[in-house]
This record gives structure tokens, sequence and C-alpha cells, in this order.
């Protein structure tokens, strides 16, 4: 079964630590544990998580350090501070830091459960979202390029065959439809029925728009130099689809 999402956990209570990992375990998520800051932060570096759990109090934390470098070394990802000695400096302070939650010892379980779920759901419709985006400007820069190629003529390096131009718009489209599959089952895992850019800090639907805008203006611009049937297809497509937004 594929894991909910990846979760550290670092506390330096023993029984906190094994007990919530376990429990967070039989829940679906892939959980690793570490006992202190240093220890956390190079785990942070070195792999990819959703969540962190951290105790307030333990090495390497002293006055909130260890969020403090892991918002510098990974951010965006969420933090929940789980305390036993809260304190009103403290929970200010976690107000300007990517911080989740603030719970207190002992926390009950259904509500870690609860903050852990959304927490992941939320971050990883986030990264989905930043692999769209990601995506959508490597595609336009592709399209940029090749349409200068085209307009060149013999004065610059051999343009790209029909092929290869197609090639690079099925590679393009497959990973779209990808990032978007990773985003529904994101959203899915937290059953809620809001548009994604309502949850998270994410591009909004103009630039997608323009995105596909620009891809239609291109296909245009070069069909002359790439006379194909199926490219025109895929522009009639692309044009109805602006058309019906």
């Amino acid at each position: 079964m594929t894991p909910l999402g990846r979760v550290l956990i670092a506390d330096d209570e023993e029984t906190f630590l094994m007990a919530t990992a376990d429990l967070l375990r039989r829940e679906g998520f892939e959980v690793d544990t570490v006992r202190d800051g240093e220890t956390a932060l190079a785990r942070v570096r070195d792999a990819s998580y959703d969540l962190l759990i951290s105790d307030l109090e333990m090495p390497g934390n002293e006055d909130l350090d260890l969020v403090r470098r892991v918002a510098e070394v990974a951010g965006g990802l969420p933090i929940i501070i789980i305390t036993g000695f809260p304190s009103t400096r403290s929970a200010i302070a976690s107000i300007e830091l990517p911080v989740a939650a603030y719970l207190l010892k002992p926390v009950a379980f259904e509500d870690l459960l609860a903050r852990v779920r959304t927490s992941v759901s939320r971050f990883q419709s986030y990264q989905a979202m930043r692999r769209a985006e990601d995506r959508l400007q490597r595609w336009r820069d592709d399209f940029k390029n090749i349409s200068a190629m085209s307009t060149a003529g013999g004065a610059g390096p051999a343009m790209p065959g029909v092929d290869a131009f197609l090639a690079l718009t099925l590679r393009n489209v497959m990973g779209s439809l990808t990032d978007l599959e990773q985003l529904g089952q994101a959203l899915n895992k937290e059953g809620v029925n809001q548009h994604p850019c309502q949850l998270i800090n994410c591009p909004r639907g103009s630039q997608l728009y323009a995105a596909v805008e620009e891809t239609v203006a291109v296909l245009e611009e070069t069909k002359s130099a790439f006379k194909s049937k199926t490219l025109g297809e895929l522009r009639h497509k692309l044009e109805l689809m602006l058309e019906h937004n």
C-alpha cells in the first residue's frame, strides 16, 4: 500500500516518540524518528518529508532553532510543535514560522491525527501545484525556443523535425496529466470541495490560461514550418478548451 505521506518525528521523550510513530504507521503513514534537532535537520536535508512533528524542549531546538533552520533548508515544509512546557513567548514565535499547529502534551491521538492528515494533504497539494507551475514554464520555454529556431531559417542550427516537436508536446502533456493526478490524490485525502488555489498559495487559473494561449499562438506561428495534421488537431483542441473555459 502506498503511504499517505512521509512524516519525521523529533522528540527526546522515548515513550511519546515510539508510541506516536507506531500509531501513525498503523494509519498508513511512513514515519522516521530522531531524538534531537541536529539529527532532524540532517534528515530534512537528505530526504523528502511531508511533515515534521517536533518537540519544543529538546536538544537542538533551543529558542525554536530547529524550526527556524528547517524553514531555511526546506521552505514550505509544515511543522507541528508538541510541548509539555508551553509559553506565551514560544507560541508567539511560532506564529512567524511555518508552524501548522501548536499542541500541548498529553495530546489526544485523534486530534494529532486530524492535524497530521490536513498538514500532509495541503503540503502535497502545494508540491503538486509547484511541479505543475514549473512544468508549464519549461513547456513555454521549449515552445519559445522552437519558434525562434523556425524563424531563424538557415542562419541557426537545424530545426527539429515534426517527430521531435510531437515528442516534446506529448511529453509535457503526459507530465501535466501526472501532475494533475497527484494533485487530485492529495486533495481527495483531505476530502475537500474547495478549489486548490483556495487552500494554498498556488498559480492562479489566469496563469494556466495564459500558458495555453501562448502554446496555441506558437503552434499557429510554426504551422508552416511543421506541416502536421496531428499538430493542427492539437491546436484545435486547445482552442476549444480556451473557448469553453
